[in-house]
């Protein structure tokens, strides 16, 4: 208890001189940087936490010391984090679990990712004239809404994996939604980019985070009545009632609702609710830097182009020998991270349309192909490739996706089991709209709003009890057989370029988790090369070394990996600075 009651008050003191100052919503850096917040949280042990939150990360350990499994952690943890971080995830979101049961020594993937509701058409999000209507009204629209997989995936990871009752997981979100918390700076500053983006549409919203017209006191208890209520039901019965009974009823009438004021939408039904399934997926697997390295499948795009950039590094630098301190390697990540870029966004879609051809995608006699066409080109956007066994492209070449509120969790227990998780709402706070408490998602503007270009289907087209293309990547990495490294990260499109660089520093340049972490990131989109600009650890070099095609732009990159590392016996774990999250440990 007291080293509880030491973290929680860290936590308060860590929020109390954290400024709250305004930044803009970009498509492409989802959710902004912490700015004041200058130390990175560590520790190590025999288990270890490390989420997105303070109170998160608090709750979640105080699990393990009463025995909980990782995965009661996690559920632990998810929730409060649907309390203090709505923002980024919650129960009306989902996500991906990359699970590690380290006494059958067996990896599986869930996929909790949102689905279409039975009535979506592939013109939901075009105007009358057949156009994309603007990504920010998009945003706000019902038809945006996706069927929430989250709690589906805590409940089936829970029924296999959890050691303390369910019911008992919930309490300590419960307790912080119905007797209040401090609201953070990052939530507060997440709610004033919201009222600037747009709220005017949910009423629901505005009552609860905007009374007044202005975001709660920082110096009073934040409340949510309606959310505590969800959660008890949920407690005492059970994650299917999120799906059938009273709640779902609630849920489907809140969301029907919305008919009134978009004809366009056509609503969902109860077989929508009741029908949805968390999918299990063997885990996307593929040997890189003297390690295996494990991540997610499609409908995730993320751990696919993680594994291609890692892939297309190697053959195009000489990493054995590099190190922190040379801008060509960096200058190297940043041009394969736009052609893994280039494949994913053409290639994946849900697989319920037919297989993704990831395995020849990670082929190494193709990979060696795209190496020599990229050591050929002059810094263009690149296309994408045709892999083995495939002679043309069937599909649309679309615009780049779009992914924004996330959140990571990563937790190893005392037994050795690990939860790598990243969920998510989408945008800041997702649609905006509110149903018992919960911010309702709007991951349904991750499919490509025009479902056909040049004649020809998009592969990630929106259809009818389909799952959008994701960028998300929960990642373990095995030695001999041997977890060694769980991590993930928010940062929307943007995640598979934040891991590669946070894998490169942890296995090639034998950096230690808060430098991991902590090192500055680079991102290219399209062909602009994205610089992080003030990052918590200073760049290796100067800037002006780091040269390229087209001028380079500086701004921040709102990354939260939270990375767990085997360095010796033991554990140790590092949450990324630019947000408020914490890494405790069990000793």
């Amino acid at each position: 208890m007291l080293h509880q009651l030491k973290a929680l008050l860290l936590a308060l003191s860590l929020w109390s001189t954290i400024p709250a100052s305004p930044a803009p919503i970009s498509r492409d850096d989802p959710e902004s940087t912490d700015p004041g917040r200058k130390g990175i949280s560590t520790t190590r042990g025999s288990a270890v936490v490390v989420t997105a939150n303070p109170l998160a990360s608090t709750t979640a350990l105080a699990a393990l010391k009463n025995g909980g499994s990782a995965i009661d952690a996690l559920v632990t943890a998810q929730a409060v984090l649907a309390v203090v971080e709505p923002q980024s995830s919650g129960l009306a979101g989902g996500g991906f679990l990359l699970h590690w049961d380290a006494k059958k020594r067996q990896l599986s993937v869930l996929d909790g990712r949102e689905v279409a509701p039975e009535r979506s058409r592939p013109d939901d999000l075009l105007d009358g004239a057949g156009d994309p209507i603007p990504w920010r009204q998009a945003t706000s629209q019902a038809n945006a809404i996706g069927i929430p997989g989250t709690v589906a995936l805590l409940w089936e990871a829970h029924q296999n994996h959890g050691q303390m009752p369910w019911s008992q997981t919930l309490q300590p979100a419960i307790r912080l939604a119905s007797a209040g918390f401090l609201p953070s700076p990052r939530l507060l500053r997440s709610i004033r980019l919201a009222q600037r983006f747009g709220v005017a549409h949910s009423p629901a919203f505005q009552a609860l985070y905007l009374p007044g017209g202005q975001p709660p006191a920082a110096d009073q208890p934040f409340r949510n009545p309606a959310l505590a209520r969800t959660l008890k039901l949920l407690a005492r019965e059970g994650g299917p009632a999120f799906y059938q009974g009273p709640l779902a009823q609630q849920i489907l009438d809140g969301i029907n609702a919305l008919q009134a004021s978009e004809p366009n939408f056509r609503g969902w039904s109860s077989v929508d609710l009741s029908s949805y399934a968390v999918v299990r997926r063997p885990p996307l697997c593929s040997q890189q830097l003297q390690h295996r390295i494990c991540t997610v499948p499609p409908p995730s795009s993320g751990g696919l182009a993680l594994l291609q950039t890692l892939a297309l590094l190697n053959q195009t630098a000489n990493l054995a020998s590099s190190s922190a301190g040379e801008p060509q390697i960096w200058r190297q990540l940043a041009r394969t991270q736009a052609w893994a870029d280039a494949d994913r966004l053409y290639w994946v879609h849900d697989p319920i349309d037919g297989a993704v051809p990831t395995a020849a995608l990670l082929d190494q006699t193709y990979i060696a192909s795209r190496a020599r066409a990229m050591q050929g080109t002059n810094g263009a956007r690149p296309a994408p490739g045709l892999p083995p066994g495939i002679e043309d492209y069937p599909y649309g070449r679309p615009d780049r996706g779009i992914e924004q509120g996330t959140s990571q969790i990563t937790i190893v227990d005392a037994s050795g089991n690990i939860a790598s998780y990243t969920s998510s709402v989408e945008t800041i706070f997702g649609s905006r709209h509110l149903v018992g408490g919960m911010v309702m998602n709007n991951q349904l503007t991750d499919f490509a709003f025009k479902p056909s270009l040049g004649g020809k289907p998009v592969a990630n087209r929106r259809l009818p009890g389909r799952r959008p293309m994701s960028s998300m990547a929960p990642t373990l990495v095995f030695r001999n057989g041997d977890p060694v490294l769980a991590l993930g990260s928010p940062g929307g499109r943007s995640i598979p370029h934040l891991l590669s660089r946070v894998l490169l520093a942890s296995l090639v340049w034998n950096e230690p988790p808060a430098r991991a972490v902590g090192l500055p990131h680079l991102s290219c989109r399209g062909t602009t090369l994205v610089l992080e600009n003030d990052p918590p650890l200073p760049w290796p070099f100067p800037l002006q070394q780091l040269t390229s095609e087209t001028r380079p732009r500086r701004q921040s990159i709102g990354s939260g990996t939270a990375l767990i590392q085997k360095i010796g016996a033991g554990w140790q774990g590092a949450a990324d600075p630019r947000r408020e999250g914490m890494a405790l440990a069990l000793p």
